[in-house]
């Protein structure tokens, strides 16, 4: 609509129906309505009572005003102003329904509905590949398969379904394991093969439940979502379907289909022996169940889910009227527009409101997502799709909205100083609530108990293990004997110096007798010597015998299979905990040390099952970030929260390696707290940083999910 055309211009034009729409009334749950066939561009709307009796007096020959007048003699106690006219009027020029003979009215529409349509089709992003008409083979399809669709097929679909989860669930720990590999490179091209037929045989099972119904399938293709195909039909038809059971079968026809696949598939896996056809069955089940489900049900977008959504509330219309509301609230709210809204009840108005709101921020957060994942996986093409995008979905919707403001519509005069009162005001607010409210929320890291300090015994002396005197977990006192080191070359020379020492004191009794005194001297020195080696030799042989150094705990696992063996001299024989002192050593993401390092007092809070919450000093940080598992139970492969990948290096301590670099962050634990924890338990850690608002929050969370999208 032209802006500079007043309503006294508007209403003296005159418009026309369009002879080919087909109308047809329907009553759903009480409420009266009419749906509008426009078969031409293959759409269907629906509108009220009022505004179906005000459409069809407009017949080209009566201005806008005569009919309006006609309007009041047939429905006298009707509630549409002169502005809801000019606002119906406006959303049937946008949608082709009307015609008109003045060009002050439609010139400008025209042109910018030319305009639009043009930006629109330079989106490769998004964009539609129509192939034809398909109804009458869907007809031949109807007659084929359309038996998998009545009330006996759904029964037997439902005990197949019922079967393939006992399956899965008798066999889980395989069916886990199958998991593993969904995601690796050698899988893509088949799970991409496998989501390409179900989605073909998604889209089949809605157009044959549509022609079921007496409806018809007019368009069918391909829709791109960079450059990814994903098949769709156009049976929009049903929506002039009485029934409401008829609407939501149609569109949950096609998760009906792919669960039914995803049941035979399930059934068949680990039937075969064939380790491909177990793969492409968990591939099936996986597309067809999890990702489907995922994906139509969502309510948010317009797939299956929000079309059955809508016919369970009973709201039509509920995308349109919820962007409705939200337009409408922020020309109220930011330009003191005087604006009506249907005559919603409480209910229905708060349903709306809040499916506007969440669809709004869905569609924000996809139309980032394409574009982020444009410019970085299609490269140099990828950035020149994304600003048109940009320009599309962000410039384009900005400039409508910057017209709005400084132009109007006819009937709607914007305020401007309100605009620019309102908006700073909230910005303002915004700022400081980013700036300054802190971040209620925690960063959490796992954790492993270890002992501190970790008596570890080392051989001093070289040997063979003789003798163990404790066992694994036993309780031990300082300087109470652990275990007995055999060294058969030291135990020879203490042999062989007791023999020299005797042979030396008899040489010495030789002398005395034949009164040799400087012989006797010299034996004598020898002598001495030979006592002083065999003290040292038997300090040594007293090192054979290992001792508690401190009263703990022998935590050193599988002792028994230690004896016998032989020990260098360095290598460790036993380990010995103290209950009463232990720490928990945190594995902190890169990202995240400033704040476990920025907390007040520089204390973290340590989350064990059955005990309260302990607050942990910060102790030592080790600088460096490492690859290498501080313990095995924080591994994922283990059942621990980090993703680890196997060793490739041979001579590694551990067999897998974190993904990504992570600080050891070690913190203490009071006495009285650390007898109730055990040496390897995972804990959970978290803290709330110092001085961290949530701008931070926002801003650090943004940069990371962004750099992570670029690193892909």
């Amino acid at each position: 609509m032209n802006a500079e055309v007043s309503i006294r211009d508007f209403f003296s034009g005159c418009l026309k129906v369009r002879e080919d729409l087909t109308f047809t009334f329907q009553n759903t749950n009480g409420e009266e309505y009419y749906t509008v066939n426009d078969s031409l561009h293959s759409r269907y709307y629906r509108i009220g009572l009022t505004e179906y009796t005000f459409l069809r007096l407009l017949d080209g020959r009566s201005t806008v005003q005569e009919c309006y007048s006609r309007l009041s003699t047939a429905l006298p106690f009707h509630t549409l102003s002169q502005n809801d006219i000019v606002s119906l009027c406006q959303w049937a020029f946008r949608n082709n329904l009307v015609r008109n003979q003045d060009e002050r009215l439609c010139s400008r529409t025209a042109n910018g509905q030319q305009s639009a349509a043009f930006l629109s089709k330079l989106n490769l992003i998004v964009f539609r590949c129509p192939i034809g008409n398909p109804d009458r083979c869907f007809t031949r399809l109807e007659r084929s398969w359309g038996w998998l669709f009545t009330a006996p097929a759904r029964v037997i679909w439902g005990f197949i379904l019922l079967w393939a989860l006992f399956r899965i669930g008798l066999h889980w720990t395989e069916f886990y394991n199958s998991s593993r590999t969904i995601l690796s490179t050698d899988n893509w091209i088949w799970l991409a093969g496998c989501w390409v037929v179900l989605k073909l045989c998604h889209e089949s099972a809605h157009g044959i439940v549509c022609k079921r119904y007496g409806g018809t399938v007019r368009e069918a293709g391909s829709l791109f979502v960079l450059f990814a195909p994903l098949p769709y039909v156009d049976v929009t038809s049903c929506w002039s379907f009485p029934s409401r059971r008829a609407r939501i079968h149609v569109a949950a026809a096609g998760m009906y289909i792919e669960l039914l696949i995803a049941a035979l598939a399930a059934c068949l896996w680990g039937q075969t022996s064939e380790a491909w056809l177990n793969q492409l069955c968990f591939n099936i089940v996986f597309t067809a169940s999890v990702t489907s489900l995922l994906f139509n049900l969502n309510p948010l977008m317009k797939f299956d889910g929000y079309y059955i959504l809508v016919d369970l509330l009973g709201i039509p219309n509920l995308y349109t009227n919820g962007q409705l509301w939200i337009q409408q609230w922020a020309k109220r709210t930011f330009l003191g527009v005087k604006t009506l809204l249907p005559d919603w009840s409480p209910r229905v108005r708060l349903i709306i409101a809040g499916y506007g709101i969440a669809s709004l921020i869905w569609r924000s957060m996809v139309c980032i997502s394409l574009i982020v994942a444009a410019a970085t996986l299609l490269e140099g093409a990828g950035v020149i799709l994304a600003l048109i995008a940009v320009g599309l979905w962000i410039v384009q919707p900005a400039w409508r909205c910057a017209s709005y403001i400084a132009c109007g519509r006819p009937g709607e005069a914007p305020q401007r100083m309100r605009f620019i009162l309102t908006s700073g005001a909230m910005l303002l607010l915004t700022s400081l609530l980013l700036i300054y409210v802190p971040w209620f929320g925690n960063f959490q890291a796992p954790a492993i108990v270890e002992y501190a300090p970790l008596g570890t015994r080392h051989a001093e002396m070289p040997g063979f293990i003789q003798k163990i005197y404790v066992e694994s977990g036993q309780l031990v006192q300082a300087g109470q004997p652990l275990v007995q080191l055999q060294n058969p070359e030291l135990n020879l020379e203490i042999s062989k110096l007791k023999i020299e020492i005797q042979q030396s004191e008899l040489r010495i009794h030789q002398y005395e007798q034949k009164r040799q005194i400087a012989d006797r001297q010299v034996e004598q020195e020898v002598l001495q010597d030979l006592e002083t080696q065999l003290k040292e030799k038997q300090k040594l042989s007293t090192q054979l015998t290992i001792r508690s150094e401190i009263n703990g705990r022998v935590v050193t696992r599988n002792l028994e299979a230690k004896c016998g063996t032989y020990v260098n001299q360095g290598d460790v024989i036993i380990t010995i905990g103290d209950d009463r002192h232990k720490e928990l050593h945190i594995a902190v993401a890169q990202d995240e040390l400033d704040h476990f390092m920025n907390t007040p007092s520089r204390h973290v809070m340590a989350h064990v099952p059955q005990l309260p919450l302990l607050s942990c000093p910060v102790k030592k940080v080790v600088p460096r970030a490492t690859v290498t598992l501080s313990h095995p139970a924080l591994a994922a492969a283990c059942g621990g929260p980090l993703p680890v990948k196997p060793v490739a290096s041979a001579d590694a301590n551990s067999q897998y390696e974190l993904l990504e670099p992570r600080f050891n962050l070690i913190v203490s634990i009071s006495t009285d707290k650390s007898e109730a924890l055990h040496a390897g338990q995972r804990v959970d850690v978290t803290c709330r940083p110092h001085d961290y608002s949530i701008g931070q929050h926002l801003y650090h969370s943004f940069t990371n999910w962004l750099y992570q999208r670029l690193d892909q």
